[in-house]
Formats: C-alpha cells, sequence, structure tokens
C-alpha cells in the first residue's frame, strides 16, 4: 500500500471515527448540555448529569429562556418542581436554577447570570443556615471581590454584572469537550446502560426527582438516609467558632441578598425569598452544637435586610420551623417504614411538602386537601414574637412527639 493511499485511509477513518464520537455524544447527551430529544429507554434519564449542573445549567438557562427561576442549593432543586401546578400561571416557564454544593457567593453569581439574559421576571430564592455559617473572613471592610473560577466562566455577566468577554469562548470549550471527548464517551455508554426507573436524573427544567432515593428506601429502608445525614450534620456543626458574620453586621452571604435584591428592584422582577425547612432532628443538631442563637440571628439579620432595602416589594418566608410537618419520629433500624411523608432526610424536604411552601406564598388553591400552612411571612413587626413563639412550639411539639412514641 502506498504512503498516499494509507493517508487517505487512516484520515478517513479518523474522520469516521471522530463522527461517530461526536455523534453519540450529541444524541445521548450525557451531560444534559446540548438539550438533545429524551426517549424513553434510550437516553431518557441522565445519571452522569447528577454531579455536572455546574456545567449544563448555566447554558440551559440562556437557551430555555424561563419567566421565572428557582435558585438555592440542593434542597430546592429536590423539593422545588419547577412543573408543579402550584406556581401562578403568569410566571410562564420556571427553571430550576439550583446548585448542590455551590455557595450563596456562586448563586448569587448564577442569578445574576439569568437575568442578564432579560428574560426573568420572577425569582424564587431558597436561603439556607449552613450556607451562611462559617469561620469568620479575615476582613476589616465590607468587600464584595469578583471572584473567578471555571463556573464563573460559564456566565453571561459577572458578580458586578459587567459583561464576561470571554464566555462564548468558553462556551466553545465546553461544548467541543462535551462532543469529542472520550470520558464524555464513557459517560454516554453508562447513560445507556442506566435507563431504569429509579435511575439518578435531573429533568429538563433541572428538577431532581429523587428517584435514586427509591431503591435505597426499597432495599436499606428510610432510616439509612435519616442516619447518614444526621450523622453528616453533627459533623458539619461540631465545628466551633462558627459566625454568620465576617466584620461587624457584615457578610459576603448577607451583601450577596442586598444585591440580588437591589437588582430585582432595577429590573423590576418579583422577588420572594424563603429559607428551607427542615426535619425537626435538623434544628435539634443546630440547637445542641450550641449554635441557636446564631440561627436567630440568621433569621433576624435576612429580616433586617429585606425591609432595609426591599422597599416592601420583597417577601421573606420562613418554613424552617418546629411544626405539624417538620416534627415527626425518626425512622428507627428494623422498623418498616418504606417511605416518609415530607422528607427524605432531616436536610432535604420532598417536592409534596414543597408544594404546600409553594402554595402558600403565591396563594394558589392549587393542594387538592386541606392542609395546615406550612410557613411565616416576616417582617419587622413579627420577627421577635415569631422566633419567641418558634420555643414554645418547640416544647410542645415535642413533648407531642414523646407522647405519641410512648403509646402502645
Amino acid at each position: 500500500m502506498s504512503i498516499k493511499k494509507y493517508s487517505a485511509l487512516f484520515v478517513f477513518f479518523s474522520i469516521l471515527l471522530t463522527s461517530i464520537l461526536l455523534t453519540i455524544n450529541y444524541v445521548i447527551d450525557p451531560y444534559m448540555i446540548f438539550q438533545s430529544k429524551r426517549l424513553l429507554g434510550f437516553n431518557d434519564k441522565k445519571p452522569a448529569a447528577v454531579n455536572r449542573s455546574s456545567l449544563y445549567k448555566p447554558y440551559n438557562v440562556v437557551n430555555i429562556h424561563p419567566k421565572t427561576i428557582i435558585v438555592g442549593n440542593s434542597r430546592p432543586e429536590m423539593g422545588i418542581d419547577p412543573s408543579s401546578a402550584c406556581w401562578p400561571t403568569k410566571n410562564g416557564t420556571v427553571y430550576n436554577l439550583t446548585f448542590p454544593g455551590l455557595g450563596t457567593y456562586k448563586q448569587t453569581q448564577a442569578l445574576f447570570h439569568a437575568v442578564s439574559t432579560g428574560q426573568v421576571k420572577n425569582i424564587l430564592l431558597g436561603v439556607d443556615f449552613s450556607d451562611f455559617l462559617h469561620k469568620k473572613r479575615k476582613t476589616k471592610k465590607t468587600i464584595w471581590s469578583n471572584y473567578e473560577s471555571e463556573f464563573s466562566s460559564r456566565l453571561l455577566v459577572d458578580a458586578n454584572f459587567q459583561k464576561n468577554q470571554s464566555y462564548w469562548l468558553n462556551k466553545i470549550r465546553d461544548f467541543s469537550a462535551a462532543l469529542f471527548s472520550l470520558s464524555v464517551l464513557n459517560d454516554s455508554i453508562y447513560t445507556l446502560m442506566s435507563q431504569t426507573p429509579n435511575s439518578s436524573d435531573r429533568t429538563y427544567l433541572g428538577f431532581n426527582p429523587a428517584k435514586d432515593y427509591h431503591d435505597i428506601i426499597r432495599y436499606e429502608g428510610t432510616w439509612v438516609l435519616f442516619e447518614q445525614k444526621q450523622s453528616e450534620l453533627n459533623k458539619r456543626f461540631s465545628k466551633k467558632g462558627l459566625s454568620i458574620y465576617d466584620a461587624g453586621q457584615w457578610s459576603l452571604e448577607l451583601e450577596a441578598i442586598r444585591r440580588i435584591i437591589q437588582l430585582s428592584l432595577d429590573k423590576n422582577i418579583r422577588l420572594t425569598l424563603f429559607i428551607n425547612p427542615y426535619h425537626y432532628t435538623y434544628l435539634e443538631s443546630i440547637r445542641n452544637a450550641g449554635y441557636w442563637n446564631e440561627f436567630e440571628t440568621f433569621k433576624k439579620s435576612l429580616t433586617h435586610v429585606v425591609m432595609q432595602y426591599g422597599d416592601n416589594q420583597v417577601a421573606l418566608w420562613d418554613f424552617s420551623l418546629y411544626s405539624d410537618y417538620t416534627v415527626s419520629a425518626t425512622p428507627k433500624k428494623g422498623v418498616n417504614i418504606q417511605s416518609f411523608q415530607w422528607f427524605w432526610e432531616p436536610a432535604h424536604y420532598k417536592s409534596d411538602l414543597g408544594e404546600i411552601m409553594l402554595s402558600n406564598m403565591f396563594g394558589e388553591n392549587c393542594i387538592k386537601t386541606k392542609t395546615k400552612a406550612v410557613g411565616v411571612k416576616l417582617n419587622a413587626i413579627n420577627i421577635d414574637s415569631h422566633l419567641a413563639q418558634q420555643i414554645n412550639h418547640r416544647s410542645r411539639s415535642l413533648q407531642e412527639l414523646h407522647s405519641s412514641t410512648l403509646t402502645p
């Protein structure tokens, strides 16, 4: 075989293999970056996308053009369904722009990114105590720095709402890697092999349906999820010297909230903030670790920021309460409880509870059965009495729980 013919064959097969690789990765789309058509039993479930929300969600929110976005961490990602019937019709398409493991600063960057598209008219922002609680940062004044990262390179604007000049270059890089990478091919094959009813997944609108939890509960029991998360919480809150403030009455997270409020007012966007609900055992972990005063300060500080800068146009809801929804006996090993009504485990609530939360916040008559209110709308007038009432309600509800567990 001549060198010329060999070279031609080499080029031909190289192009052929590259084309096959490109086609497989594009059609299966394991990371949801291309939003290729999802076919049941073929590429419908996206287990490989589970840990890559910081890759595909920034691009998806630009392509989908939602009118409403949900922002926060893994709790609203699992608990607030963008396809819920409890959203007001006027809210249009809703996208779950949530990022497990990313703190308030990066969540704020993602929110700015979505708003910069010019389509967003409503924001539902879930705030979390654990995202605000940290070792005091070494700063003597209020500083809002523009931190660059791989995540921020995928955003249209930076933390100061200035245009990202390298956005398109970074997008080309990410999309090319998702087409031509052999590691992506491995995840494409993994996706093909993981098309079971309870595979890990993310919906087109960014929601985590938590299907993978069903198999854990079925084969091991709900108690496993509770025990594992409780161990993580105890470790998290065992750290000493944590605070929600960095300098004086200032923190990076509270500054982020202030800037989000200001941006919403400037852009005429309806902003609703809410504190995520926790199972009572989560609240007890906070209390037992000695951080209850910090937890109350967190709620007071949020209320103060909303009242000071919100111009009576921003709502703040507290769902992190001792209530009929959050106070219930924890599942035990050997006890045949296949499911738990409102929580997957102490830190993550189910979309069933999320439905009631949405109904409370937006006043929609979307719940088939009559339910009690699950949260309290906070303001400067009721915050102190609300916190005092929670102390009394805790005592009463835990006493009732203890009595019920002793009753044969």
